[in-house]
C-alpha cells in the first residue's frame, strides 16, 4: 500500500509538472506591432523540441524515401499540370522570374482555379523602353472556357505555358498587348516565345529543403496552445496538400513589341505550386527577392507572417551556385516590421542572410515597381519591384514583392463584367462572411 501510495504521489507530481510546463510553453511572447513575436522566455526550449521534431518528421516522410521521390516518374507526376480536385480551393500555379546583366526581367505568373479561372501578370522590363504588363492589371482574372467548363494547361488570355521535357524544358508563349508605363499609357502588340531550361532535374522543395533551424526559429517564438497542439498532430495531412519547388535555368528566346524584334537571354528559375492551402485571405504580410548574380549565382529570401498557420515571422530562401547546387539560408536578419509595415515598400533595403558555407551582405536598388491584385476579391495587394542589386559586391538584377493584405474588395466595374455563374458563386461567398464573426479570416474559393 505504501509502495502504491508513493507511486501515485510521483505521478501526480509528474503530471502537475507536465501541466506547468505545457502552461509555461503557452505563454504569448511579446509582440512587436502586435503581430511579429519575439523571443519569449522559454525560446531556447522550444527551440530545441521544434527542431528535434521537425528533423524526424523530414526523415519519416522525405529522406527514407529519396528514392522513390527522386525518381523520374515521380517527378514527371509532380511537374507536369496538375489534375484539380474537387476541392473547391485546389490551385495548381507555374511561375518564372529572370534577369541578365543588361538590366532585363521578365515575370510570369499564372495559377489555375477551377471551373477554366486563370489567374495571369506578365512583366517586362527592359532598361531602354521601361516597363510593360499585360492590359488587364492590376486585376488577374481570366475566364479561360465556356460556362465555367474545367480546363487542364495554362493557357488562356493570350497565353500557353507548356512543358516540352519533365524537369528541364518549359515554353512560354504570349500573343496579345502589353500596357506601356509611363506619361502615357498605350496597348503595344506583343509576340512573345521564351523557353526555360535548366540544366538537370535538381531543385529546391520548400517542404523538403527549407533550413529546419529557420522553421523552428519561427515555431519557437509562438504560444504553444490547444490549437497549436491540434495543427500539429495534421501536420502530415497539411503537407499532403500543398507542393511548391523551384528549380533554377535559363530563360532564352523573342519578343516582338509593335513589330520589333528583341532578343532575350535570361537567368531564372520555375516555380511550380499546387494542393489545396493556398489561402491568400490568411496572410498577413510576405517578402520575397530573387535575385540573379552576373556570377551565375542566384538567391531567394523571403520572409512570410501568416498567423493563423503559427508562423508569424518565418524565414525562407536558398542560394543557388553557378553549378546548380541549392544551399539553404539559415539564417536572416530581414524583419518584415522594419521594412514597409506601413503599406509602402521601401526603395532601398540592405540585409544580411547566412547559409552553412557563408555569409551574405545584399544591397537592393528598385529601378520599377508595379501593382496587382491576388485572389478572386482581391484579398492581397503585391508591389511587384524591378531591381538591381549587389551581393558580397557583386552585382546583379531581380525581382521583389511586397504583398499586402487588402480589403477593400473587387471594383465593381470589373467585376461587372464577370460571368454570370462567377458573380453568383461570389455573392453567395460573401453571403458566408455574414456568419462569421467580425474580423475572423475567410478562405474564398476562387
Amino acid at each position: 500500500m505504501i509502495i502504491l501510495a508513493v507511486l501515485g504521489l510521483i505521478l501526480g507530481i509528474l503530471m502537475a509538472l507536465a501541466a506547468v510546463a505545457l502552461k509555461l510553453l503557452g505563454l504569448k511572447p511579446p509582440l512587436i506591432f502586435d503581430k511579429y513575436p519575439l523571443k519569449g522566455l522559454f525560446y531556447r526550449v522550444k527551440y530545441w523540441i521544434a527542431l528535434l521534431v521537425l528533423r524526424r518528421l523530414r526523415y519519416r516522410i522525405y529522406h527514407r524515401n529519396e528514392e522513390l521521390l527522386g525518381s523520374e516518374e515521380h517527378l514527371a507526376k509532380v511537374d507536369r499540370p496538375q489534375q484539380l480536385s474537387n476541392d473547391p480551393k485546389s490551385y495548381d500555379v507555374v511561375s518564372f522570374m529572370a534577369a541578365n546583366k543588361d538590366g532585363q526581367k521578365l515575370l510570369v505568373t499564372l495559377e489555375r482555379r477551377r471551373r477554366g479561372v486563370l489567374k495571369a501578370a506578365l512583366y517586362l522590363w527592359l532598361p531602354e523602353s521601361g516597363l510593360f504588363s499585360s492590359p488587364n492589371l492590376p486585376d488577374m482574372v481570366h475566364f479561360t472556357t465556356d460556362d465555367g467548363a474545367e480546363s487542364s494547361e495554362f493557357q488562356g488570355g493570350g497565353f500557353h505555358v507548356f512543358q516540352e521535357a519533365s524537369m528541364r524544358v518549359w515554353r512560354i508563349k504570349y500573343c496579345g498587348a502589353l500596357k506601356s508605363q509611363g506619361p502615357e499609357v498605350q496597348n503595344v502588340p506583343v509576340d512573345l516565345d521564351l523557353r526555360f531550361e535548366s540544366s538537370s532535374a535538381e531543385h529546391f522543395d520548400y517542404s523538403r529543403d527549407l533550413s529546419s533551424s529557420l522553421i523552428a526559429d519561427s515555431i519557437a517564438r509562438e504560444a504553444w496552445n490547444e490549437k497549436f497542439y491540434s495543427l500539429l498532430r495534421s501536420v502530415n495531412h497539411i503537407l499532403e496538400k500543398r507542393t511548391h519547388y523551384e528549380q533554377n535555368g535559363e530563360l532564352a528566346g523573342k519578343v516582338t513589341l509593335a513589330g520589333r524584334q528583341v532578343p532575350l537571354k535570361m537567368v531564372g528559375f520555375r516555380d511550380h505550386s499546387f494542393g489545396t492551402e493556398r489561402c491568400l485571405s490568411s496572410i498577413n504580410r510576405y517578402v520575397y527577392f530573387a535575385l540573379f548574380m552576373d556570377d551565375g549565382s542566384s538567391m531567394v529570401v523571403g520572409s512570410l507572417s501568416q498567423p493563423s498557420f503559427f508562423l508569424s515571422s518565418l524565414k525562407v530562401g536558398y542560394v543557388c551556385s553557378p553549378a546548380g547546387e541549392y544551399h539553404p539560408l539559415t539564417g536572416s536578419n530581414f524583419e518584415l516590421y522594419s521594412y514597409g509595415e506601413k503599406g509602402t515598400p521601401p526603395q532601398h533595403q540592405n540585409f544580411i542572410v547566412r547559409t552553412e558555407e557563408r555569409e551574405y551582405l545584399v544591397q537592393i536598388q528598385v529601378e520599377a515597381s508595379a501593382v496587382r491584385y491576388v485572389g478572386g476579391d482581391w484579398e492581397s495587394k503585391v508591389f511587384n519591384q524591378f531591381v538591381a542589386c549587389t551581393v558580397n559586391g557583386v552585382s546583379g538584377q531581380g525581382h521583389a514583392e511586397f504583398l499586402y493584405r487588402h480589403k477593400g474588395g473587387r471594383p465593381q466595374d470589373i467585376s461587372s463584367g464577370d460571368p454570370s455563374w462567377y458573380r453568383d458563386i461570389k455573392r453567395f461567398e460573401r453571403s458566408l462572411t455574414l456568419l462569421e464573426e467580425e474580423g475572423a479570416d475567410v478562405d474564398f474559393v476562387f
